[in-house]
Order: structure tokens, then C-alpha cells, then sequence
């Protein structure tokens, strides 16, 4: 078997958004994502609506010696997404990957979210999803093509009282297989993972000592799933070691998926 004698994403330009975690919260699925492209050789672009977290991620990346610069951007404004791929450009001169990692929690059935909570959740789950694509894609095309990495849920499959959420991460599945055809003829491939129940800042700021136990626990592999686990397969989708690979959700659950049961 070859050897693997240089970095999976040596000389690729990447944009993650979503890549900043609260001041001192520690590292979400983004952080982890962004700072692995880096260790894998990759120049990123971090975007997030607010600046000082991304500024976090740009500092833990450039201790390691990696290279990432910071866009303040609001996936939910179009203009915002042309301007976060603009500056990609202006600095790299290319654009190779796009991780689209930005999403908005929301609880609730049909019958009490309000028009304004779905427009807001659709807004940021689906339709920065569908900004960033729209003005990276040409890029790429330019570059020779690319990758797309999609961030979904088990949630789009396994339903909990979040009507929204589960709703716009479904939408993410039809949208990365829509995406995957649409432009495979110009060799941008576009694939989606499907976290499972990941102990992120975010859920750290809710979760007591028991549920974070039974969250192990309801996986086959009882092991708790972490931001490194979903940074990892996007570094491989993003790679070209996955040059045959597009279209694809991939759940990375511990195996939730294949055990639980739809509430």
C-alpha cells in the first residue's frame, strides 16, 4: 500500500461557517472542523456572525502554525455570503471547499411556532446553505472543481418536538442530493453528515451529568460523540481521497441511528 506523503488538503482554500464557539465555551463541530483543514494544510476561512468567536478558532489555528483569516458574516444575508466568499478570494486567490455548518435550534410543533420562528430557522438552516453555495460554486468551477460538506441532523430522520429544525435539516438532505447532480459535470462534489447526539458547548449549556450519561448511553458503541468526530469526516469528504464520493449522507452517530426509535 502507498504511503500518504502529504497532507489531505495541502495547497486547498476552505471556507467554514459556523466556525467560532463562544467565548471560552470550548470547541463546537465548526471550531473542530476549521482546525483540522488547517493541521490538514488547508488556508481557512472562518465565518461567523460574530466576529470574536471566529477570532478564537483564527487564534488556535495560527498557535499551530495554520493560516486563517476572519469574515463577520450573517449566513442568512446573501449579500453577506458574496462578501465572505469575495474576501476568500481577495486573499487566496481560489476557493476549493465549503463547509456549511451554520444552524439555529427551535422547539415546537406546527400548531405554536410562529411564522416568524419558521421564517428564521428556514433563513439560517436552509437558506445560508443555499447563499454560500450559490456564490462559492463559481469559484470552484473556476478552480476546477470542489467540495461541499453539508451539516445536517439525525434529527432530520429521528423527529423530537422541534418541527423547525427537523424540517430544515431534512431540507439539507434534498438539498445536498439536488446539489450533488446539478454540478457534478463541473467536479464539485457535495456530500452531507448527519451528527449525532455530539456534546457540544452548546448542548453543554443545557445538558446535567445524567443526560449527558443517557446521551452515551443510547448508542451502540457507548462512546460519547465530540466536534473532532464530525471535523474528522469532513476532512475526509473534503479530500481528494473522496474524489468518488458525492451526494453522500453520512451519519456520524456512534450508531444512534440504527437503534432508536422515532419519538
Amino acid at each position: 500500500m502507498e504511503k500518504r506523503s502529504r497532507l489531505r488538503l495541502d495547497g486547498k482554500v476552505a471556507i467554514v461557517s459556523g466556525a467560532g464557539v463562544q467565548a471560552g465555551a470550548g470547541v463546537g463541530n465548526g471550531k473542530a472542523t476549521a482546525i483540522l483543514f488547517a493541521r490538514e494544510g488547508a488556508r481557512v476561512v472562518l465565518v461567523d456572525a460574530v466576529r470574536e468567536w471566529a477570532e478564537g478558532t483564527q487564534s488556535a489555528i495560527q498557535s499551530e502554525g495554520g493560516e486563517a483569516i476572519v469574515v463577520q458574516a450573517d449566513v442568512s444575508a446573501p449579500e453577506d455570503c458574496r462578501r465572505a466568499v469575495e474576501a476568500s478570494l481577495a486573499h487566496h486567490g481560489a476557493l476549493h471547499i465549503l463547509v456549511n455548518n451554520v444552524g439555529v435550534g427551535s422547539r415546537g410543533c406546527v400548531t405554536d411556532v410562529s411564522d416568524e420562528e419558521w421564517q428564521r430557522v428556514v433563513s439560517v438552516n436552509l437558506m445560508g446553505m443555499v447563499y454560500m453555495s450559490r456564490y462559492a460554486i463559481p469559484h470552484m468551477r473556476a478552480s476546477g472543481g470542489g467540495a461541499i460538506v453539508n451539516i445536517s441532523s439525525v434529527t432530520a430522520l429521528r423527529p423530537k418536538r422541534m418541527a423547525p429544525y427537523t424540517v430544515t435539516k431534512a431540507a439539507v438532505v434534498g438539498l445536498t442530493h439536488a446539489m450533488a447532480l446539478d454540478h457534478a459535470a463541473e467536479r464539485i462534489r457535495v456530500n452531507c453528515i448527519m451528527p449525532g447526539l455530539v456534546y457540544t458547548p452548546r448542548v453543554a449549556q443545557r445538558a446535567t451529568g445524567e443526560m449527558r450519561e443517557t446521551r452515551r448511553t443510547s448508542t451502540p458503541l457507548q462512546i460519547e460523540g465530540e466536534p473532532w468526530d464530525i471535523g474528522w469526516a469532513a476532512v475526509y469528504l473534503a479530500s481528494d481521497e473522496a474524489r468518488w464520493v458525492t451526494g453522500v449522507v453520512l451519519p456520524v452517530d456512534g450508531g444512534f441511528l440504527l437503534t432508536s426509535a422515532p419519538n
